[in-house]
């Protein structure tokens, strides 16, 4: 791990530990093992840090969910997409806290303007859901709008109770499995029948997405 990734990583585990205010550039240089100078040489500010926190823990989850995906023989189906994406948002306490605006993690500035969710809610957009209907992948009667809303608001209840769950040693296995079923009933209700459609497209259409994503994150601004 090089210098940058090592400043990155022990960044994002204080700031969920103990909150973006209070952490300071001189705990996250004795963290990743180094000056805090040599922080400096990096990023020119804690909020420029934060910026590229933010980008780097996004990116991140972009290639995590894409190999997931692809490795799945069945990735290209929004139920597995679905499964992909929330599974790997979970493993990310950072990139979750974004997701939520959590206060104690990010404060009130950060909260106040957050980076795009649009990584997190990449499988809700509509035109999303509408490529994959044409690929044969998701059932004609399904309202798009409907579908995006549902999984928005069954995504943030799985992603809210897993800090909740966190201390149980049940907990993350409890929630596994809960994942599994919501999958499970996405694919039963939303996905058509297993050897109908496109998988391929469905995955094209899920890359093509992520390439989208990717690209925006060099135009926004992470603070204000």
């Amino acid at each position: 791990m090089d210098r940058t990734e090592r400043v990155l990583a022990a960044a994002a585990e204080l700031f969920v530990r103990f909150g973006v205010a209070k952490t300071t550039v001189d705990e996250i240089a004795r963290a990743a093992g180094i000056s805090k100078g040599a922080i400096y040489l990096e990023f020119q500010s804690k909020d420029a840090l934060v910026e590229a926190l933010v980008r780097h823990e996004l990116r991140a989850y972009l290639r995590a969910a894409a190999a997931r995906v692809l490795a799945d023989e069945q990735g290209g189906r929004l139920s597995r997409i679905y499964h992909h994406c929330t599974a790997e948002l979970l493993d990310r306490p950072f990139l979750r806290a974004l997701y939520t605006r959590d206060v104690e993690v990010l404060g009130t500035r950060l909260r106040r303007n957050p980076p795009s969710a649009s990584g997190p809610r990449l499988a809700l957009s509509e035109g999303f859901v509408d490529r994959l209907r044409s690929a044969g992948l998701v059932r004609a009667e399904v309202d798009p709008a409907v579908l995006g809303h549902l999984m928005g608001v069954v995504s943030l209840g799985m992603i809210m109770i897993g800090p909740v769950r966190a201390g149980d040693e049940t907990g993350p296995a409890l929630l596994g499995q809960t994942l599994d079923l919501v999958a499970d009933m996405f694919a039963a209700t939303v996905d058509t029948p297993t050897g109908e459609g496109d998988v391929a497209a469905g995955k094209q259409a899920f890359l093509d997405l992520l390439g989208q994503i990717d690209g925006s994150l060099d135009v926004q601004a992470v603070t204000a």
